[in-house]
């Protein structure tokens, strides 16, 4: 074999297989296209502002490895979350905000890994939420522990049903948001 045709070979392989992720990433970005928040801004009072969280990425709730890809929530990186009486505001740098009614809020959790990112048990913070009949979990990595926990006891404030939540309560353990492997390894 010569070394044109080999190179042939692994360009056309390579080719394919980006082909195949661009046309996987398009059917799935249509297929979440429709779970969206509410369409306007929550006006309430602003209980919480958080101004530098990294947004690791929504799941399906029990799915922490399958990525939602539905507008303004498809990328990772730095976001503004924004907590008010009546929703949250979530505005990842460079995507449109996406408002979360606080009717749609199902509570709060925390997580040690979902699609993109891996860190010790606990070290991420989920709101759940639905929208479009999906129960969703967008995770949040904050930079220490007290951030996190502001932002847990303001999601569960604000989520209708949900009993009111110390504001002294301990480091986050897990809930029933975790998915089974991230109690596991908090077990180990």
């Amino acid at each position: 074999m010569s070394r044109l045709l080999f190179t042939l070979i692994w360009v056309t392989a390579i080719a394919l297989v980006l082909a195949g992720m661009w046309w996987g990433w398009r059917a799935r970005s249509r297929r979440d296209a429709e779970v969206l928040g509410q369409v306007t801004p929550p006006v309430g009072e602003i209980l919480e502002e958080f101004p530098r969280a990294y947004y690791v990425s929504t799941t399906p709730v029990g799915e922490p490895l399958v990525r939602v890809a539905a507008p303004g929530l498809r990328y990772r990186g730095y976001a503004v979350l924004t907590v008010r009486e009546d929703g949250a505001v979530v505005q990842v740098r460079g995507e449109q905000p996406v408002y979360v009614a606080a009717s749609q809020l199902r509570g709060s959790g925390a997580a040690g890994r979902r699609v993109g990112k891996a860190v010790e048990p606990g070290g991420l913070a989920l709101m759940v939420w639905e929208a479009a009949g999906r129960e969703l979990e967008s995770s949040f990595r904050f930079k220490d522990g007290a951030e996190q926990r502001r932002f847990t006891d303001v999601i569960d404030r604000i989520t209708p049903g949900q009993p009111e939540v110390p504001p002294e309560r301990a480091d986050p353990a897990p809930t029933q948001n975790d998915t089974q492997q991230d109690t596991e390894e908090g077990t180990r």
